[in-house]
């Protein structure tokens, strides 16, 4: 498998959560280089139910940890492949950082959109998959990055998402999403 990318880091400010985001903390925390796929079929998108942390019982894109050898783009096409059997030719849709202020961890977190895929879709090791139409994702426990979905799924779309989510590993403390330069939301 190999070594994931986890960069140990040091950060020194004092720690306070506003509505403008995280301000800082005084722990050592680590980043994690990760991708997140979704795979559309018409106006559906294909969905994995995590059967393991992180983000056990929620719902989000297939993908994971990004290897200390690959760059995103690679990892997303190998991620994909291993818990769906399924080829993808995928775009370039987002880039979040998520932090658990929690558990003291941050993802750098790629996120792509993939129309076209080869081979047959087999069972997922890492839980169920199901495609579900975007209407009815509300429907659906989603993981942080759910909040994202409206934005990242449109077709639309005229350039990357950015931002961050912080969250405590149950909710959403806060949310900055930008499309470009443009503020989409900020909560």
């Amino acid at each position: 498998m190999g070594v994931s990318l986890q960069i140990e880091t040091e950060i020194l400010e004092a720690y306070h959560v506003d509505n403008q985001g995280i301000r800082g903390f005084t722990l050592t925390g680590k980043i994690i280089v990760g991708d997140v796929c979704f795979i559309r079929k018409d106006e559906k998108v294909l969905l994995l139910l995590r059967k393991k942390e992180p983000m056990k019982g929620k719902w989000t894109g297939v993908g994971g940890k990004t290897e200390f050898d690959e760059e995103p783009l690679e990892s997303c096409i190998r991620e994909v492949k291993e818990e769906t059997g399924l080829e993808i030719q995928p775009e370039l849709a987002g880039v979040l950082a998520t932090i658990n202020i929690k558990e003291n961890s941050k993802w750098l977190l790629f996120m792509y959109v993939a129309d076209d895929w080869k081979g047959k879709m087999k069972r997922s090791p890492e839980g169920s998959l199901e495609w579900v139409s975007q209407e009815r994702l509300h429907e659906k426990k989603l993981a942080f990055v759910g909040i994202s979905f409206p934005y990242v799924l449109d077709r639309k779309r005229r350039s990357l998402i950015t931002g961050k989510i912080v969250h405590d590993g149950q909710k959403i403390m806060s949310c900055v999403l930008r499309e470009g330069r443009k503020a989409l939301l900020n909560i």
